[in-house]
């Protein structure tokens, strides 16, 4: 079933307010530290979303056509099974994207944050969502809707959250 936009919209703001909010809670000096165990810090794993979330501003601009052979929503149940399945590792593990160290603290980020989703609400508006978007395949998902996408991101911010919070916890005092 296709969300009204308006819908989409708010999940997509109501996940951004949570992943911000945890982020804002985390003391500084954990923000850049190393897990031994990911050897990723918060910062990293924070700034590695951004990357990935840009990468799909611009797919979501690109041109989009009606998807054929499969339901638009066709793919959300294995975005699920492969995000939020917290006790499995990911299938398609790249080496990871950061900006290394390019944010110093939660406030600079944050704003470069808000700003891409931003971005991407504004290309979800622009055509229908279940349209298939043809700027890039993903790797393990292939050509996926505009619905698809937007769901990838919300379960990709939710599957590294609980990342981040492993990592705080790892570095407790």
């Amino acid at each position: 079933m296709i969300p009204d936009i308006h819908q989409l919209q708010e999940d997509l703001d109501n996940n951004s307010r949570l992943f911000l909010d945890i982020l804002d809670t985390i003391p500084a000096d954990k923000l850049q530290q190393k897990n031994a165990r990911t050897e990723w810090s918060i910062m990293e794993c924070a700034e590695h979303l951004l990357i990935t979330e840009q990468q799909v501003a611009k797919t979501l601009q690109h041109p989009s056509r009606p998807v054929e052979g499969r339901e638009p929503d066709s793919k959300i149940a294995q975005i699920d099974k492969s995000f939020l399945e917290f006790d499995k590792r990911l299938l398609y593990v790249p080496d990871p994207d950061t900006m290394e160290g390019a944010f110093k603290d939660v406030a600079g980020f944050s704003q470069a944050f808000r700003h891409n989703r931003n971005l991407i609400k504004a290309a979800l508006a622009q055509a229908p969502l279940d349209e298939e978007c043809r700027g890039a395949e993903h790797p393990l998902f292939g050509h996926m809707t505009r619905l698809e996408w937007a769901h990838y991101v919300i379960s990709h911010t939710e599957r590294h959250l609980q990342q981040i919070n492993r990592i705080e916890a790892s570095l407790a005092d």
